[in-house]
């Protein structure tokens, strides 16, 4: 038996001699002068001058030079792709050999996506015509260059390009909900924090899609410009709206740190958007993109510590901001060590990382957004029971207050009628017709002063203004006080509703019935001020004024009502042997269509 375990041994090691003979090689050559043509390539391919490419991994970091890498040994039979997976490479030209170079694509972010040889959100070439080299110029310099380099035939891409097109959706469609959440909270409450988020869940979506080569693919597939722009532009207004919407969520002042920070990242992003190839500032650019790295981790490091320091503070924002940036954080940089080819990850994590670490992050922050405005709701009915409760407070009182005025009114009829009567059908009883009649003029002019004081007859005859200063006229007549009465505006009044002019004319009333029964002044001024939107009423007296206990609302119990039933405020100002100011101001309701 040792014989044929033998012979199978040698078998399955000619077997894997064989396979491994007919396995793709991928060689690689460094252009540092950045001007050698596909000939002079060729002829150091002969020469031995390609080095072995490890894991078919071209990943020189910041690089000035231009690469090439040689294919050989493709296996037949297959109808073979090319993938170079990385979406943002500028200048792809890809090369067969037989005999001499022949160009069969030239692609890259510096052309449209229309010309790319497959419709592929990377870069796929048909490796046809079949030929025993292919040569794959690489250019991306003064940039930070990585590219995977694999085989697929045309059925695996299909295969990849159906989960691929799932994947996305999905995950877009998670994104895109959340945003549309975000909107419609910020609709709801007006509240800047959902708006923010709203627009900063919107750029991460367009950074996503512009880092996978989506936003190339469906969005700006005609621009040659905006392609190799499209991915430091979106991080830079990612990294100046998560400030933005950090600050505004979790009550984080916007200290002059995070103003330099988000100052230094607008300029960039004018920048990035300035008309002018940035292929003229190459090393600039280059060292640009080194620096700015090292920025961005210091903002990230001061965020994270302001973050830490609140959450310490039992700041409940930013406690749950954290764990979302956290959850995000460890995906991308394992994301990123994939395509560093530092470790191994399986293949959804590798391909999804960033797109799933986002949506587990939006998640995240989204369920904090809907307790907050879960809060804000509670909050809002809570106010909306207790101003209920103040408007019946208000309602009572203004009750209360009518049914005394109702109740002085029936003891004046009682009192000042009803004698008068009696004695004037005694009068007439006796024959005196004269002193009946002066009785009755009398009785007259006590029923037209009540009833002005009930409603007031200039009101609705002239007008709210006329009204007003008829009843100062009748006081200054007195002989006894001097009323100095400042009116602006209300020459309209009759397109306010009556309501609203009623009380305001009461309040004026009752005011001015006040100073007359306390104050015991000699001067008084009244400013009845209408504005756009609002109308001012001050009263000032030189009377005996009042100490700031009687200055409350007891007091002056009905004005109050008064005042909170038109959803003004009112101000007291009092000294004791020095008079009393009272400065109202209610809002004006709209004007009636005339």
């Amino acid at each position: 038996m040792p014989m044929p375990r033998a012979l199978l041994i040698t078998g399955l090691l000619l077997l894997h001699i064989f396979a491994k003979a007919q396995a793709p090689v991928f060689t690689v050559y460094e252009d540092k002068s950045r001007e050698m043509q596909a000939p002079a390539v060729y002829a150091a391919f002969q020469e031995g001058r390609f080095k072995p490419l490890p894991s078919a991994f071209l990943n020189p970091g910041f690089t000035t030079s231009i690469f090439w890498i040689a294919l050989t040994g493709v296996p037949p039979g297959q109808d073979w792709c090319l993938v170079a997976d990385n979406a943002h490479i500028n200048h792809l030209e890809l090369y067969a050999v037989a005999g001499a170079p022949r160009l069969l694509h030239i692609t890259g972010d510096f052309h449209p996506f229309a010309q790319r040889p497959l419709v592929h959100n990377t870069f796929v070439f048909p490796l046809q015509p079949v030929a025993p080299l292919y040569l794959l110029k690489v250019e991306k310099h003064h940039e930070s260059l990585q590219a995977p380099l694999y085989l697929r035939t045309r059925e695996q891409l299909q295969q990849q390009q159906v989960t691929d097109a799932l994947a996305n959706g999905i995950f877009t469609g998670i994104i895109v909900l959340i945003i549309l959440f975000g909107c419609f909270l910020f609709c709801t409450t007006r509240d800047a924090v959902y708006g923010w988020y709203a627009i900063y869940v919107t750029s991460v979506l367009l950074w996503i899609w512009a880092n996978k080569g989506l936003g190339f693919h469906y969005i700006w597939p005609g621009s040659s410009f905006f392609p190799s722009r499209s991915r430091p532009l979106f991080v830079f207004l990612n990294l100046i709206l998560a400030l933005q919407f950090i600050t505004a969520y979790t009550g984080i002042r916007r200290s002059w740190p995070i103003r330099l920070f988000q100052g230094v990242w607008l300029v960039f992003v004018v920048l990035v958007l300035w008309p002018v190839p940035y292929t003229r500032f190459v090393e600039a650019s280059m060292r640009i993109q080194q620096a700015l790295p090292l920025f961005s981790m210091a903002a990230v490091l001061f965020v994270t510590y302001t973050l830490v320091r609140k959450a310490l503070q039992k700041n409940r924002a930013a406690l749950i901001y954290l764990v979302a940036n956290v959850m995000l954080l460890v995906f991308v940089v394992l994301e990123n060590l994939y395509h560093l080819g530092k470790v191994q990850l399986p293949s959804f994590v590798a391909h999804y990382g960033i797109f799933t670490g986002v949506a587990l992050e939006m998640i995240i922050i989204t369920f904090g957004l809907a307790a907050r405005f879960s809060s804000y709701r509670k909050e809002k009915e809570a106010a909306l029971v207790a101003l209920n409760r103040q408007q019946k407070a208000l309602t009572d009182t203004i009750v209360t207050v009518e049914e005394k005025e109702r109740k002085a009114l029936a003891d004046r009829l009682h009192d000042e009628l009803g004698a008068m009567l009696a004695l004037t059908s005694l009068q007439v009883n006796a024959g005196k017709t004269e002193q009946a009649a002066g009785l009755l003029q009398e009785i007259s002019h006590t029923v037209r002063t009540i009833s002005h004081q009930l409603t007031p007859v200039a009101m609705e005859k002239y007008g709210f203004r006329h009204a007003v200063e008829d009843m100062v006229q009748q006081a200054n007549a007195s002989g006894q006080i001097h009323i100095e009465l400042i009116i602006i505006g209300f020459t309209e009044d009759r397109q306010r509703p009556l309501n609203f002019l009623h009380t305001l004319y009461r309040l004026v009333q009752e005011l001015l019935q006040n100073i007359l029964k306390h104050a015991g002044a000699a001067n008084v001024l009244i400013q009845l001020i209408e504005h756009d939107d609002s109308c001012s009423l001050m009263v000032e007296d030189n009377g005996k004024g009042m100490p700031p206990e009687r200055a409350a609302p007891g007091l002056l119990r009905s004005v109050h009502a008064k005042v909170g039933y038109l959803e003004g405020h009112m101000n007291i100002d009092s000294t004791p042997g020095k008079g009393t100011i009272i400065d109202i101001t209610l809002p004006l309701p709209e004007k009636l269509n005339s």
